[in-house]
């Protein structure tokens, strides 16, 4: 197949053993091995650079973002062996609650939009007049079985879990989908400061640059010896603390288009063959070798890009932590204040006569200090007296400051059962509806999320399932019908619940009037209701295996066979139903006058001829 030499990567089978497996003498350098490297080399190192100026703006906030919220998801600039990874990233944080509502906030979006303990998604017929059989609906469920033993066996929820700190702070957070010899699937998820991206003509994301540093080891594992440059192979060759030598390696993937060539001629150059809609390329940063690292081509985007909220064409997106940055300064700020006027009643600054000057003098228990008191002087004084009331006010604003941060960062959303105020709810539909119109603020970015990350992430790892071998061939059925992913987040949970409820009361309510109405002898309401069809509903709606329902050709068959029972269980009494009847004819009068012989035809029984 066309370019399918182009379609893996050496780092799909990365690991400890394919390590063991490499060479350790350094290849020979080529003059240039990649004709077209040149210019491709060019084009990465230009755009990276034009990347960095577009993003200088956001990173210089993410700085701020970081320094109060999550410093340790941030890199301010990416250098080769710097030895500080270790350094003290949280002198900033004197109050906390930044932080605490970020971690409630993300697990919030975590559990609700891809838990790992309850359904997230579903695979659905996109077209609703086409009936799907019992081959086709058998093959969605295997296949949604597969997807989710894949993900849990991946490292798909721990990073997702990451992700959506990342979003929380940051707005932004883009996650690569690789495949995986081991896992099946293996997500990679850079820190803000470590990537730039760009947008298409849509507005969506289809740029994805990045820059991070690896050990020579690392390099030789992931992209094998024989692809590396001859700076790593000699580390690799040393050994010892060689291997640990970090090297800044850059990697963009971006859309396959052709680029000009910088040969002098008026032509262009592929990149990749055209069956590729993406293209990927590991390189090492700003150092001009005879190959890049890796280079290979996608068919459908192997990365996605999680954004809280966008404007107009901006790549990068803002987060619920830019609105809560000015609340979370002031609380750093009083809480150093309180703590000063605290230290202050405790330890106060103290005042004393000249004649103490360059004398002993202390304020530690037990400890004396020798004054004069002559002439009415004082001695030793504190110079700063603190009064309780005062400090009321200072801890009441900042309570107030902290509910502010709390409520931007919804923790009174994720929250709301344990902190429940007020006149309680009645019962099970208004619980449901209350959550349903505290969930409503979350749904620009549920929304917006559904579309730009989780489709086109199980989309993709259905795509390596497919190629992998992983997923059962498509019954007939379905060959040529489009499915859909349906997301089960939270709103839609609390959709469904208050949905449930509704249905509940009033299927409970028509089972009410259905008894009152045969015991007084008029029409049953519950008539109207088309029972099949809300049961089916009813467990769609709870997330019910539709493979637990029979089909509509099985419940047929299933009523055929119970009609012909009944029908069985009635013939006895039906003969001797007939016979009877037969002996009351037998014994009716057909004499002149009488009713039946009305009904004979003429000149028979009693009845009078023409």
């Amino acid at each position: 197949m066309e370019g399918s030499r182009w379609a893996t990567a050496p780092y799909e089978e990365q690991s400890a053993s394919l390590l063991a497996e490499q060479p350790i003498t350094p290849t020979e350098e080529m003059p240039n091995p990649n004709e077209n490297w040149d210019t491709l080399f060019s084009h990465l190192e230009a755009r990276l650079g034009m990347l960095r100026s577009w993003r200088y703006s956001w990173w210089a906030f993410w700085a701020v973002l970081a320094r109060f919220f999550l410093p340790r998801r941030y890199r301010w600039l990416v250098v080769a062996n710097r030895f500080d990874t270790g350094i003290s990233l949280n002198d900033a944080i004197i109050d906390s609650t930044g932080q605490l509502a970020v971690r409630t906030c993300s697990s919030g979006m975590w559990t609700g939009l891809t838990s790992p303990s309850r359904p997230w998604f579903k695979l659905a017929n996109s077209l609703p007049w086409i009936t799907l059989d019992a081959a086709a609906k058998a093959w969605i469920e295997d296949t949604e079985t597969r997807v989710y033993t894949v993900l849990a066996g991946s490292n798909f929820y721990t990073q997702m879990a990451q992700a959506f700190q990342d979003v929380t702070v940051f707005g932004t957070a883009p996650v690569i989908i690789y495949e995986d010899d081991e896992d099946g699937i293996r997500l990679y998820l850079p820190c803000a400061g470590e990537y730039y991206l760009a947008v298409g003509s849509r507005n969506d994301v289809d740029t994805l640059y990045r820059e991070f540093n690896m050990t020579a080891r690392a390099i030789v594992e992931m992209f094998g010896f024989d692809n590396c440059p001859h700076q790593v192979q000699t580390a690799f060759n040393t050994g010892g603390a060689s291997w640990d030598l970090e090297f800044t390696v850059a990697h963009a993937i971006e859309p396959n288009v052709k680029l000009s060539s910088r040969g002098g001629k008026n032509s262009t150059i592929n990149v990749l063959p055209g069956v590729f809609v993406y293209r990927e390329v590991y390189w090492l940063k700003g150092t001009k070798t005879n190959k890049p690292l890796s280079k290979r081509g996608f068919r459908t985007k192997p990365f996605m890009a999680a954004r809280w909220a966008t404007t107009s064409n901006d790549a990068y997106g803002r987060s619920p932590c830019m609105d809560a940055i000015g609340d979370t300064k002031q609380i750093q700020q009083e809480t150093r204040r309180k703590a000063e006027f605290i230290e202050k009643g405790v330890r106060p600054p103290m005042g004393a006569n000249v004649e103490l000057k360059n004398e002993p003098a202390s304020i530690i228990p037990a400890q004396i200090t020798y004054t004069s008191t002559e002439g009415g002087k004082k001695g030793f004084w504190p110079l700063f007296e603190v009064s309780a009331q005062w400090v009321s006010p200072l801890m009441e604003d900042i309570k107030q400051v902290a509910a502010r941060i709390q409520q931007c960062l919804f923790v009174d959303l994720f929250m709301a059962i344990s902190r429940m105020e007020g006149v309680q709810p009645r019962n099970e539909l208004e619980l449901t509806k209350r959550d349903l119109e505290r969930l409503q603020e979350l749904g620009p970015f549920v929304q917006l999320f559904e579309t730009e990350f989780a489709g086109p992430a199980i989309v993709r790892i259905m795509d390596i399932l497919q190629r992998k071998g992983m997923l059962k061939t498509k019954p007939p059925s379905l060959q040529n019908v489009p499915l859909k992913i349906d997301y089960i987040s939270i709103m839609r949970l609390a959709q469904a619940s208050a949905e449930a409820v509704s249905m509940k009361d009033t299927l409970g309510l028509a089972g009410s009037l259905s008894s009152a109405a045969k015991a007084a002898g008029v029409p049953d309401p519950i008539r109207v209701i088309n029972l099949d069809k809300a049961m089916k509903h009813y467990g769609e709606i709870s997330n019910f295996k539709s493979s637990l329902f029979y089909t509509d050709d099985e419940v047929a068959q299933h009523d055929q066979i119970r009609q012909a029972e009944q029908q069985k269980a009635q013939q006895p009494g039906q003969a001797a139903a007939a016979v009877q009847a037969a002996k009351t004819l037998s014994e009716t009068s057909t004499g002149p006058g009488s009713a039946l012989s009305a009904m004979l035809p003429p000149g028979v029984g009693g009845a009078p001829g023409g």
